[in-house]
This record gives structure tokens, sequence and C-alpha cells, in this order.
């Protein structure tokens, strides 16, 4: 059975902290996985801000805020390690604050997917999951480094 958006987004959530655990590992780590996770993570943050975010808003508008927060403390995170080098003394501690806020993001966004997951129904969700994929194909060509 296909996916519906909560679905998606916790594929993506595993899939970004995998890429960010790659980039954590000294052999690991490259520009190539950098542009792929910052790919990912802009990309990702774009789709559930035009879709599930928007429509939850009048349920949750403070939960939502919260969420648009931690966002901007993720991009905040992305323009610091823009100007690191991988190779530098200083990428291992921003990677690491980088994932922090990733997963402290993850885990408090939970509680939003597990209300959606009971006030929308399942066709709404199957349908604002295509939505969410094409948002981030959109955002996508925009955001690679």
């Amino acid at each position: 059975m296909d996916q519906d958006i909560i679905e998606a987004i916790r594929q993506d959530h595993e899939e970004i902290l995998k890429v960010l655990g790659d980039l954590e590992v000294h052999e690991r780590a490259s520009s190539e996985t950098y542009s792929v996770a910052r790919g990912l993570l802009y990309s990702h943050m774009y789709g559930e801000e035009v879709t599930i975010y928007e429509r939850m808003r009048s349920e949750m508008n403070e939960r939502i805020e919260d969420a648009l927060a931690e966002h901007n403390s993720i991009r905040i995170g992305l323009d610091r390690l823009d100007r690191i080098e991988i190779t530098g003394t200083e990428w291992a501690p921003a990677i690491h604050d980088l994932k922090r806020r990733v997963q402290f993001h993850i885990d408090s966004e939970e509680r939003l997917l597990k209300a959606a997951e009971s006030f929308l129904d399942r066709s709404e969700r199957f349908e604002m999951k295509e939505r969410f994929r094409r948002a981030q194909g959109e955002q996508s060509g925009y955001t690679l480094a």
C-alpha cells in the first residue's frame, strides 16, 4: 500500500538522520554527502511547511509555530555548516549540533504527527503526501549546494 504523508515524513526523518550520522563519521564526511543532507533537509522542511503545517495550523497553531522555529534553528545550523570546511576542526562540533537540532525537532514533531493521524482522514493524508512530494521536488532544485 502507498504511504500517506505521515509515513512519508517519518521515512524522511530516518533517511535524514542516517545521512547526518554519516557526516559525523570523519571517513564518511564529504561535500557530496553534505549536499545530499542539505538538500534533504531543505526540501523536507519546505514540504512540511506548505502541506501538513499549513493544514494543521488552525488546530495546533502553537505547535506549528514551535515547529517552524525549530526549522529556523536547523536552517541556522546549515548556514553555519555552509561556511565550514569538512576537514576543519569546527566541522565535528557543528555537525553534531545540527544533528542534535534535527533530532530534537523530530522528537517534538512526533506529537504533531500523532495528532494529524487522528485528525486527518486517510484520503486527505494520501492526497497531502502527493503535494508534499511535489513541494519537495520543487524545492530541491534550489537548495543543493
